[in-house]
């Protein structure tokens, strides 16, 4: 099974091409989109707000910071994160869990895409630091529970930035770098 959201803003042609898939693969055609892979979807007239609040408040839950107190930043802006600080975990299985559940939190949460990417660079061998960054993002999704990405009709411009934060990394110098696509107001990538 496959999973597949068509939008646009021309009906019959979003109807054309569901007959299509339907004359090569068996489709179920659910309508109205609603929720899809822990993703809620709104549709108003204003456009497409596409959120996780549930399944954010479902990894709260899990790792028992359903009481949280908010934070109001993912990360914070002192010295980073290092490979050989602290102590190493005594069972890393949580801490990749928790990581990879931040990571699909991404597709609706761009705004946590760094902190979640100077975390990934741990899995190998977490250390108390990390799982207490780790902890610092969870702590913001509660504070942010309902943020999402909006859809709105909008121009066809296509703008791209980046950043890099060059050889800031403290145990061999490289540079994460980072990018963002818009086409016209609305995020794509």
């Amino acid at each position: 099974m496959d999973d597949i959201i068509l939008t646009g803003t021309n009906n019959s042609e979003i109807e054309d091409f569901i007959k299509q898939l339907q004359s090569t693969f068996q489709v179920r055609h659910l309508e109205t989109l609603s929720y899809f892979l822990g993703i809620q979807a709104t549709l108003n007239m204003e456009g497409l707000h596409l959120k996780q609040s549930k399944y954010i408040s479902d990894l709260l839950d899990k790792t028992q910071m359903i009481g949280a107190r908010p934070l109001s930043t993912p990360i914070t802006s002192g010295p980073k994160l290092s490979t050989h600080e602290g102590e190493l975990l005594n069972d890393p299985i949580e801490y990749r869990q928790v990581i990879g559940a931040l990571q699909y939190c991404t597709l609706t949460r761009p705004d946590i895409s760094y902190a979640v990417n100077q975390l990934c660079q741990f899995m190998h061998a977490p250390r108390e630091p990390h799982w207490i960054a780790t902890k610092r993002v969870l702590h913001y999704l509660k504070g942010t529970i309902d943020c999402g990405i909006h859809y709105t009709q909008s121009t066809t411009a296509l703008d791209a930035l980046c950043d890099a934060d060059w050889a800031e990394n403290p145990d061999d110098r490289k540079s994460t770098n980072g990018y963002i696509v818009f086409l016209g107001q609305n995020l794509i990538s």
